[in-house]
């Protein structure tokens, strides 16, 4: 069995976020301007149709039985919001296959309501939080994300922060060091760094190292092949890192077959392999 921790499907308010309509258009012909994640990148049918149903056929084909998928508030409509009621509605389309994650802007004045909302009203498992792509953004460690800490702890909520190069004004906003006090305030608080923060790989390790309800989920940055700083990713799962590495497609950058197989190239032992692949997202979301 695998879990899938990252997941963009094509369904609803999700078509309008910018990395679907992206990777809906296919590869640049033209590989000085192909995006870094295109590399290597095999078609993807279900990205290309917009199809939901094929979407999960294809997680079937890959042998992943669960997925996670996480809403999007930003405020920014450069990149799009994905609704919190639509992510609840994909998880009772296929009941016991998506895990929810309830997208917070902790810019908006309704934050703590919508936590509220998404633990209580939809029971979902956790939040995510693209900081660097709020309006206006916030930098690691910013005030603003204390009350959201606060108030996960109370619900038991995981808190995910999408952090990489990609998402923030600048590469500040990739660093999770800023974070520290915040995340040693909250050790009750499990925290995902999707993306795993590259290009600041090095820091994240090091957070991590300290933190130990700090797990990382590197996707795309992990699974394509001779990304900058790979290695030592693998060196941290295979060591003190082996049991809070989680898998991840980031779909639609690429399909689930492709991202299972490419995952299992990156030098990965059998058990750290293993535990990314299922054991240490299952202990995570509580199966």
């Amino acid at each position: 069995m695998i879990i899938d921790f990252r997941i963009r499907p094509p369904f609803k308010s999700f078509m309008n976020l910018e990395i679907i309509q992206g990777w809906r258009q296919g590869l640049d012909p033209d590989p000085r301007k192909m995006k870094p994640t295109g590399f290597e990148r095999r078609f993807v049918p279900s990205v290309a149709e917009g199809s939901i149903d094929l979407m999960v056929k294809e997680m079937d084909a890959a042998g992943i039985t669960y997925g996670v998928i996480m809403g999007r508030q930003t405020s920014n409509p450069v990149y799009g919001d994905a609704d919190n009621a639509d992510v609840y509605e994909l998880t009772r389309l296929y009941p016991g296959r998506f895990f929810g994650f309830g997208g917070i802007a902790p810019t908006s004045p309704t934050a703590l309501e919508d936590m509220e909302q998404c633990a209580k009203k939809y029971g979902f498992k956790g939040i995510a939080i693209d900081a660097g792509w709020c309006n206006p953004p916030l930098p690691p460690g910013d005030p603003a994300l204390e009350p959201i800490m606060d108030l996960a702890e109370q619900l038991g909520l995981i808190v995910v922060f999408t952090m990489s190069a990609y998402v923030g004004p600048n590469l500040s906003f990739t660093d999770p060091g800023p974070m520290l006090p915040m995340l040693r305030r909250h050790k009750k608080v499990n925290v995902v760094f999707a993306h795993g923060c590259w290009p600041k790989i090095q820091e994240a390790l090091g957070v991590a190292l300290l933190c130990r309800n700090v797990y990382l989920s590197p996707d795309c940055y992990f699974y394509v092949r001779n990304m900058p700083m790979q290695m030592e990713i693998t060196r941290a799962a295979n060591s003190f890192l082996k049991h809070r590495l989680l898998f991840a497609s980031s779909y639609p950058i690429r399909g689930f077959e492709q991202c299972v197989e490419n995952w299992g190239e990156r030098g990965l032992d059998k058990d750290s392999l293993a535990c990314s692949l299922y054991h240490n997202a299952a202990e995570l979301l509580g199966l």
